[in-house]
């Protein structure tokens, strides 16, 4: 008996299935993942789940037999410490496509129980293998669930037939997903899959279902669960489109509409949003569009815009992040908490149907990426203490942050105790220390912080009025976040730059890290962060 490793593993495809939500499968069709791994992050932006295609892989050790249990092992664990994405285990046979040679049955099961032992969260388990090994993969499979797969290349198999259908039956009859996917010879092809797709609407399984070729891309718009390819790889079956051809393919079928999404603010023409997430939508081949509503209060415009079908959402900043609060019909705890809403989010209300707006606040979140990307250290963000200038808008949400990172105490440096004092008792979780200037901030403190939050204009102050202990005190270094945008280097960044083990996020940082998160709470998709970044970074090239 072989041992049973029962592992936590996400079973996206269920989750989406049950919310009405589309998942896209990229596999990954490199003969090594070591090669693939400087991919893996722009890779990411375009799926839900990666598909390791074991067959593909090549032993160098023995490259014309299946690849080593040693080999599989080693670039299984690769993946899973480069992604978070689940990751669907699959080995596609010669006679269904691949590369694997039928007869080899012992290897395949060993190799897939290595999956299961893993934490893979889907194994692909072909009907046609003999059955006491899908008896096997059945009783051991532990946390992964099963996608039992059919595959046929000769286009002689209908939707409607009574052959697919018994392969149907087999591959439910075991699998947790059962996966049917044949090839189209014509567009009506894709039309039956719809039709089938929707005959077993009330299934209780998932079903992933493909027509295969050029004839059937259509269904691949179509269907709720998409098997995918990039341009930066090569494709794993005829007919796939990539993440963005899809979605182009769904909007011109009436499946995906455009959706209008504003920056709300005064004095923003020089806003760097519209930058970010119209390469963000263009990335991903989303038809949506970002743009800039330029008002000095929030109007009844304003309120009619909110209203309209085509609105998707929007940012919020200076001076609108309170007086918006009154439109919203729900708010979220953090905005609560931070006292501010940067965020609108045009959510659907499950029981009637109707458009709700949700009130959110990203920027904490925005701080809160930037700390944890720069943490000095190994092991994620551990410090009891915060230094954090300010105490406006922008101190509200940095203090949200340190608190969810595990932050106790902030050492509060503001020029009005009354304003510092409003803050401190909005956030009763937190100890806090006042200070009205940084010149009173005393030469030693405990416990020490590692995180300094610049939440006032970079021209209050010049390096000499910054204390030395902010950085020194911090043996091991910690993170500097500077809020404010200009000049490009301030005078805090300057002083932390002095000191061993301190890194610093500009403003720009945090803007791009909570747009991320915006973009996600609009489209459900992870943002492309590279390109987005990159058309900030090429905007300000030119100022």
């Amino acid at each position: 008996m072989i041992s049973k490793l029962t592992l936590p593993t996400t079973d996206l495809i269920t989750a989406h299935h049950a919310a009405g939500k589309k998942t896209y499968i990229l596999p990954l069709t490199h003969p090594s993942i070591t090669t693939l791994l400087p991919l893996l992050p722009l890779l990411s932006y375009h799926t839900d789940i990666f598909e390791l295609r074991v067959d593909l892989l090549c032993d160098p050790a023995s490259p014309t037999s299946p690849p080593s249990c040693s080999y599989l092992k080693s670039q299984l664990s690769l993946l899973q410490q480069a992604t978070e994405l689940p990751i669907m285990f699959t080995i596609r046979t010669v006679s269904q496509g691949g590369k694997w040679p039928d007869s080899a049955h012992e290897a395949a099961l060993e190799a897939m129980l290595i999956a299961v032992r893993e934490g893979c969260a889907y194994v692909d388990v072909e009907i046609e293998w003999p059955q006491e090994m899908i008896d096997v993969m059945v009783r051991e499979k532990g946390g992964s669930k099963i996608v039992g797969s059919f595959h046929d290349w000769t286009g002689d198999i209908r939707w409607g037939s009574e052959v697919l259908r018994e392969k149907f039956e087999r591959a439910d009859s075991f699998g947790d997903i059962p996966k049917l996917s044949i090839m189209a010879t014509s567009i009506y092809d894709a039309y039956e899959q719809a039709l089938f797709l929707r005959a077993h609407a009330d299934h209780p399984k998932p079903i992933l279902a493909v027509a295969m070729g050029a004839a059937g891309q259509l269904s691949r718009a179509l269907a709720p669960i998409s098997m995918i390819t990039n341009s930066l790889i090569p494709s794993s079956a005829p007919g796939q489109l990539t993440l963005a051809q899809v979605h182009t393919t769904m909007h011109l079928a009436g499946l995906l509409p455009k959706r209008n999404f504003f920056i709300f603010g005064n004095n923003i023409a020089h806003s760097l949003s519209p930058a970010l997430h119209n390469t963000g939508f263009a990335e991903l081949g989303l038809p949506h569009h970002y743009s800039i509503h330029e008002t000095a209060s929030v109007d009844d415009e304003i309120a009619g815009m909110m209203r309209e079908e085509t609105f998707g959402g929007a940012s919020v900043t200076f001076p609108h992040k309170l007086q918006i609060g009154k439109y919203m019909q729900k708010t979220s705890e953090s905005a609560r908490l931070v006292g501010a809403v940067n965020t609108v989010v045009v959510e659907t209300d499950p029981k009637t149907g109707e458009r709700v707006l949700l009130g959110d606040n990203t920027d904490w979140l925005g701080i809160k990426s930037c700390i944890e990307a720069n943490w000095p250290t190994p092991g994620g963000v551990s410090t009891a203490a915060a230094v954090v200038l300010g105490a406006g808008g922008a101190a509200r949400a940095a203090c949200y942050a340190v608190q969810q990172l595990g932050v106790r105490k902030v050492y509060l440096i503001n020029r009005t105790r009354s304003k510092s004092d409003e803050l401190a008792a909005d956030f009763p979780a937190l100890e806090f220390e006042h200070y009205l200037a940084m010149s009173d901030f005393p030469a030693e403190v405990s416990p020490v912080p590692n995180i300094l939050v610049g939440c006032v204009p970079a021209d209050d102050f010049v390096e000499t009025d910054i204390p030395a202990q902010f950085f020194s005190l911090a043996a091991e270094g910690g993170v500097l976040v500077e809020m404010a945008y200009r000049p490009l280097v301030t005078a805090l960044m300057k002083v932390a730059g002095q000191f061993s083990g301190w890194k610093t996020s500009r403003g720009t940082d945090v803007l791009k890290k909570q747009a991320y998160h915006q973009f996600r709470m609009w489209t459900g998709r992870q943002a492309p962060s590279a390109a987005m970044s990159a058309a900030v970074d090429a905007v300000l090239a030119k100022k």
